[in-house]
């Protein structure tokens, strides 16, 4: 299970990167909108990473979880998951506007909760992955 966990957490964060590379270059204004089908699919993948993590995660987490929750780390860990569980929810909603508009044409109502979004994607990633580094070395 153990192996399953770690080559999900490297696909996940290689579709992550690939899905932030596309929105980057919306922004950027190298693509006018992004393709719905290109989008649906980063998310669905995303998903299916962030289900397959959380089913093994527990699977592993299970033997020890008693000792586990009571380490502060790994609750802190727990928070990380749960807000990339979330933001993976709001991501699905500000995701049609890449799909419609092209980023020129956002207000700043409109780009402040995409950004926000990508930012708390960047750092619940980097802190699940680094939290679990550090827990269970």
């Amino acid at each position: 299970m153990l192996a399953v966990h770690i080559l999900t957490v490297i696909f996940s964060l290689c579709v992550v990167f690939m899905a932030d590379k596309e929105a980057l270059s919306w922004i950027l204004g190298r693509k006018y909108v992004l393709g719905k089908r290109r989008v649906a699919i980063f998310h669905y993948l995303t998903w299916a990473c962030l289900a397959t993590l959380t089913v093994s995660g527990a699977f592993l987490a299970l033997p020890m979880l008693s000792y586990l929750l009571t380490q502060p780390l790994f609750i802190m860990k727990l928070l990380f998951v749960a807000i990339l569980l979330i933001n993976a929810i709001l991501i699905g909603r500000f995701s049609d506007i890449a799909i419609e508009r092209p980023f020129a044409e956002l207000t700043w109502d409109e780009t402040m909760p995409l950004f926000t979004s990508g930012a708390i994607s960047f750092f619940g990633w980097s802190g699940a992955v680094l939290l679990a580094l550090i827990v269970f070395q």
